[in-house]
């Protein structure tokens, strides 16, 4: 595995690559957003198997990184921060980050998550799978919810979610399940990520039915209730 960490302070990034315990991995070190930016802009980023993508440089931060890398790849991206509440992460997360990670961290946890966030996108195929609910449809590559009236966009985690939830309908999915499947990480019972997002696809589905299509079952998680046609 490659990974390229943008790291601005020399003992956070000497700390991460003198504890990463897995000694064949080959680990490149930037400090600034415009040297991540040249790696982007050329054929060189493709060599990378994840990005670990400090949030504050002195030369910008990762959301805009992050954007910029969306336009031509899905490599996975890390983030790790030393502040955050649960809105800016949700919001990282949004724009398309994999993973987000409070300072201080251990090093074994950090290279944890990144070997399964590269196994992932290495073995991830594409989505095509597009589901009709009535007469409302969601498609998950363009990450739409589509009626006749109304078109709504949704994020990346609120269509990973969505997908999840949708493929399982029927069925009960437990926070750790989709915390695994949709944030990329093991379920925390203080980490509320999941429920915010149930919110928000809760209010858009308000939008097309009267009754609620996404429920809570007490002591597991949530179920998909498929809308009648």
């Amino acid at each position: 595995m490659k990974i390229l960490i943008v790291e601005d302070d020399p003992m956070v990034a000497k700390t991460i690559v003198r504890g990463w315990p897995s000694p064949s991995d080959k680990i490149e070190v930037v400090c600034t957003v415009g040297k991540c930016s040249r790696l982007i802009a050329t054929s060189q980023i493709d060599e990378f198997d994840v990005i670990v993508l400090d949030m504050n440089l002195p030369d910008g931060n990762a959301i805009q990184i992050i954007s910029e890398l969306r336009l031509r790849s899905q490599l996975p991206v890390i983030v790790i921060s030393g502040s955050g509440g649960p809105e800016v992460r949700a919001n990282t997360l949004d724009i398309g980050a994999d993973d987000y990670i409070m300072k201080p961290f251990s090093v074994r946890e950090l290279q944890a998550r990144a070997a399964r966030a590269a196994n992932r996108f290495r073995g991830q195929t594409k989505v095509e799978e597009v589901f009709d609910f009535g007469l409302l449809r969601f498609d998950a590559l363009a990450r739409t919810l589509v009626s006749p009236h109304i078109r709504l966009s949704l994020t990346d985690m609120e269509s990973r979610l969505l997908f999840q939830l949708a493929i399982n309908a029927g069925k009960a999915c437990s926070r750790q399940q989709l915390s695994e499947t949709v944030c990329f990480r093991t379920f925390r019972p203080e980490d509320k990520t999941i429920d915010i997002y149930i919110g928000r696809l809760r209010a858009m589905f308000d939008q097309f039915f009267d009754d609620a299509v996404i429920e809570t079952v007490r002591g597991v998680g949530y179920r998909f209730i498929l809308p009648p046609a």
